[in-house]
């Protein structure tokens, strides 16, 4: 008798766990099928197909968008400009926005002198608009900058913006400096889950400041740091820099990244041009998904295996 109830209790129990992890299970894919899948679905037959205008309608085109996308990529010129302020802007953006993302969190996070004049410098841009944010940093970089060289040093010379030696490289200021909010939090969130324990028997050996956020730090933040460089080089081709806020659909060609392009065709482009874009989506889309998931293997593999 006990036996058969044992049995019974634990059907009901397997049973509760397959109900709990369908319920787990459900929600994510839900969110894939209405998120990703009904809104792509469309952009992926439309690469290929064509608008007929005497019918009226798409129909059938085959693989004739992704030719004649192959044969832009070598006779248009800004394509190639797209392709290197693309990864031109997010190596630096990996390279001395994320450094530095970990560097002043972890400052904030030990709290030290005027900790909480740059907890506000790197929340400013997330606090107001990014419409605003940009009004104010052109007026800085391109009437404030000259007076105060000309002040200075006698000197005229043209707004950072103004200066075609000097676009993109204060357009890549802008885009780091308007990116430590979002790192900084999720930074300073995981740091502050770090064991004191850890921390106190460290400081009981002697460790420095520095040795602690090579040594303790980063290797207890490494998910959450391998996720933001994962994430961002899955969103490589959709980065538009905020050239639409700084120029709406006028931004020059040589500024232009495959992000801005994509959202200014969207609003300009006609529906016979929907399918070369679709097309274009999904070779960059083929590009990128192997890619990302190479570097994230990747960064499983360099990251701390006692995690």
């Amino acid at each position: 008798m006990i036996d058969m109830r044992n049995k019974k209790k634990g059907k009901i129990g397997g049973r509760s766990k397959m109900v709990f992890y369908v319920c787990m299970m459900a929600l994510p894919l839900l969110q894939f099928v209405l998120l990703w899948l009904c809104v792509n679905i469309n952009s992926i037959f439309l690469a290929f197909q064509r608008y007929d205008y005497d019918a009226g309608a798409y129909v059938w085109n085959a693989f004739d968008n992704f030719k004649t996308v192959f044969s832009d990529f070598v006779r248009v010129p800004f394509y190639a400009a797209s392709l290197r302020n693309t990864v031109v802007i997010y190596l630096i953006g990996l390279v001395v926005g994320t450094p530095l993302s970990v560097l002043f969190s972890f400052y904030l996070y030990k709290k030290m002198p005027l900790h909480g004049l740059f907890k506000t410098i790197l929340f400013v841009p997330h606090i107001l608009s990014a419409l605003i944010m940009v009004v104010l940093f052109k007026y800085f970089v391109d009437r404030a900058v000259p007076t105060l060289v000309e002040l200075m040093t006698g000197k005229t010379i043209n707004g950072l913006l103004a200066n075609p030696k000097t676009t993109l490289a204060t357009i890549i200021f802008y885009n780091v400096w308007t990116g430590f909010g979002t790192s900084t939090v999720m930074y300073s969130s995981t740091m502050a889950g770090i064991s004191d324990s850890v921390v106190e028997a460290a400081k009981l050996d002697g460790i420095t400041p520095m040795k602690e956020l090579l040594h303790i730090t980063i290797p207890m933040i490494w998910p959450t740091f391998a996720t933001f460089v994962v994430v961002g080089f899955a969103g490589l081709f959709m980065n538009q820099a905020a050239l639409y806020n700084f120029y709406g659909n006028d931004a020059e060609y040589r500024l232009y990244t495959f992000g801005y392009y994509f959202y200014v065709s969207m609003r300009t482009s006609s529906i016979s041009q929907y399918p070369y874009l679709a097309a274009l989506g999904l070779i960059l889309t083929a590009v990128a998904l192997p890619l990302t998931l190479g570097l994230r293997k990747l960064m499983d593999r360099l990251g701390p295996k006692t995690i």
